[in-house]
C-alpha cells in the first residue's frame, strides 16, 4: 500500500493568502490582488497572472502571488502549472516554506519522491515544529521503502501532535513494512483509536493497515473484521479484497 498517492490542499494555502495582501488602494491592481487571493479558480488563475504581469509588485509579495496561483492550479488538478507557480515563488524568497511544502506533496503526488523529500527537509529546517512536514517526509521516505527514515519522522511528527492519526498510522505501516509486526501493532491500534466520527479515506487505511498487521500475527478473525470495515468505507478497496480472500472470507 502506497501513501499520500493523492496530493491534498492544506490549510497554509489559505494563511499565505492573508499574509501577501494587496496594496490598500481602490484601483484595478487591488481589486485584482484581492481575486487572486480568494483562491477559487479560474478566475483566480486570471487575476493572479494579471498581477504577475502587471509588474506592480516585486519580492515577498510577487511570490506570494505566485504562490496563491500555485494553490489555484492545483485545486483545479494541474499540477505541473502548480509547481512551476511555487517554483518561482521560491525563487523570489527561498525562505518560503508554505511553497516548499505545497510542492513537496505535488511532487510526491506524481512519484517524484526524492525531490518531495528535498522540500519537506527544507520545511523541516525553516519550521523545526512543523509535524506535518515530518509526516509527509515520513511518507515518502516510505514509499522507496526507507523505513527506518520514516519510522523517525513519523515518531518526531508523532512528538509534536500526540493526536496525529496519520503519522500512527504512518508509522504501523512502515514497521510492518519492515517486518516489525508486534511493534507496527500498537500504533495501528492507537491510530484507529483516534478515528473521528463518520467515515474518511484514512478510517480505512487505518483499518487496513490494523487488518494486514492482525493477519500477520495470525490473528484472522480481528483481521476479517477490520478488511471488511474498511470495505464499507471504500467498497472496491482492492487491498481489503484481496485481504479477505487470502483468510477465505467473504467481504
Amino acid at each position: 500500500m502506497k501513501r499520500r498517492s493523492l496530493y491534498t490542499l492544506v490549510g497554509a494555502a489559505v494563511v499565505a493568502a492573508a499574509i501577501f495582501a494587496a496594496p490598500a488602494s481602490a484601483d484595478i491592481a487591488s481589486d485584482q490582488a484581492d481575486i487572486c487571493a480568494r483562491l477559487d479558480g479560474d478566475q483566480s488563475i486570471d487575476a493572479c497572472t494579471w498581477v504577475i504581469r502587471s509588474g506592480r509588485w516585486t519580492g515577498a509579495d510577487l511570490a506570494g502571488f505566485y504562490y496563491n496561483r500555485g494553490v489555484a492550479y492545483g485545486k483545479k488538478g494541474l499540477p505541473d502549472q502548480a509547481i512551476a507557480d511555487y517554483t518561482q515563488a521560491i525563487a523570489l524568497k527561498p525562505d518560503f516554506a508554505d511553497a516548499h511544502f505545497e510542492r513537496g506533496a505535488l511532487y510526491e503526488s506524481k512519484g517524484l519522491h526524492d525531490q518531495a523529500i528535498a522540500d519537506y527537509t527544507q520545511v523541516i529546517a525553516l519550521k523545526p515544529d512543523f509535524a506535518d512536514a515530518y509526516d509527509d517526509r515520513g511518507g515518502a521516505y516510505e514509499n522507496i521503502d526507507l523505513h527506518d527514515q520514516a519510522v523517525a519522522d513519523f515518531s518526531q511528527a508523532i512528538a509534536l501532535k500526540p493526536d496525529f492519526v496519520d503519522a500512527y498510522n504512518g508509522r504501523a505501516w512502515s514497521n510492518h513494512l519492515a517486518g516489525r509486526d508486534a511493534q507496527a501493532l500498537p500504533d495501528a491500534e492507537k491510530a484507529v483509536s483516534l478515528l473521528p466520527s463518520g467515515w474518511k479515506v484514512i478510517d480505512a487505511s487505518a483499518l487496513e493497515t490494523r487488518a494486514e498487521i492482525y493477519e500477520k500475527l495470525g490473528r484472522r478473525g480481528e483481521a476479517i473484521v477490520d478488511y471488511r470495515a474498511a470495505l464499507k468505507i471504500i467498497p472496491d478497496l482492492k487491498s481489503a479484497l484481496d485481504g479477505l480472500l487470502t483468510l477465505g472470507a467473504t467481504p
